[in-house]
């Protein structure tokens, strides 16, 4: 007979997993962007699956989910600064307008200097063990909470609220697609992934692979409008830069960041449909009968 234990302990358990491999990530001798990007795909699983057990203890989800959310905000500037210089890679390839030209290579000059600086930051002297540190206590403070005696449906509830904030994400960027409020689809898509990669614990049904496919395809498209919006928004501060190119490059930019959100918003309606609640519901369901050990 296969071992069990509860959704919640498998959930906490996962929780810790993840928080194992973003530690093991950034203290590797060899650290390097690729060490970064794979610490922070770790550090999102794991608010995921805190967003899991919010039901169970606000006052704790909110205490960890912020210890995490800064150490991600840490890590963010030479990981997201990478992703911009290669943003700029492609329009200097795409443009041979002399004046636009200037101004993008302005713009990586800029880049450039930062992420440096970010790089010696997140290197100084025990900046990477005070994070470690901080990712060991938060895997520690998940292990120790202390559930409610009625716990029954937690997870129930939790994919619930994940589906209903994921619906409301998608209204608000359709009536108002702001930076902010695309960003927030894209990070909701995300969670909603996660928890039904966590719930399955690895079984992936081909309807659920479809599901994951989608969210993945939705936070690339809005990934990359989101480094195009970036890119636009550094440029048109650098202060040097004549305001010609400026508009030029910009309405390209919008072009291109309009193309992206037609196919990203087609997309979340498939994902954030009744169908993926259903889904979502079933999977917190079989969770709660019957977890596999780990």
């Amino acid at each position: 007979m296969q071992a069990t234990t509860s959704p919640i302990a498998h959930i906490q358990r996962a929780i810790g997993r993840h928080l194992s491999h973003a530690r093991k990530a950034l203290l590797d001798e060899k650290l390097d962007d690729d060490s970064v990007h794979n610490a922070r795909k770790s550090l999102k699983r794991a608010r995921s699956g805190l967003r899991l057990l919010r039901p169970l203890d606000e006052k704790n989800y909110q205490r960890g989910n912020m210890r995490l959310r800064n150490v991600g905000r840490r890590l963010s500037g030479v990981r997201d600064h990478r992703v911009l210089l290669a943003r700029i890679a492609e329009l200097l390839a795409d443009e041979d307008k002399p004046a636009r030209r200037k101004l993008l290579l302005a713009l990586r000059k800029d880049l450039y200097n930062t992420r440096r600086r970010d790089w010696r930051a997140l290197r100084s002297h025990d900046a990477l063990e005070r994070i470690a540190e901080t990712l060991g206590e938060v895997a520690r403070d998940v292990r120790r909470w202390r559930l409610p005696p009625e716990s029954n449906g937690a997870t129930e509830l939790a994919v619930e609220i994940l589906y209903r904030k994921g619906r409301k994400a998608l209204a608000r960027s359709r009536k108002k697609p702001t930076n902010e409020h695309l960003h927030e689809a894209r990070k909701q898509a995300k969670h909603l992934a996660h928890a039904l990669e966590m719930l399955g614990n690895g079984a992936t049904p081909k309807k659920t692979k479809k599901v994951l496919s989608r969210a993945e395809d939705l936070g690339d498209w809005l990934g990359d409008d989101h480094d195009l919006a970036v890119v636009e928004s550094r440029f048109i501060a650098l202060p040097q830069a004549d305001e010609k190119p400026k508009r030029k490059l910009r309405a390209t930019l919008e072009k291109r960041r309009g193309r992206l959100q037609r196919k990203a918003l087609k997309t979340a309606d498939k994902l954030f449909r009744k169908k993926t609640r259903k889904m979502l519901a079933r999977a917190a369901e079989r969770a709660s009968v019957s977890a596999p050990a780990d």
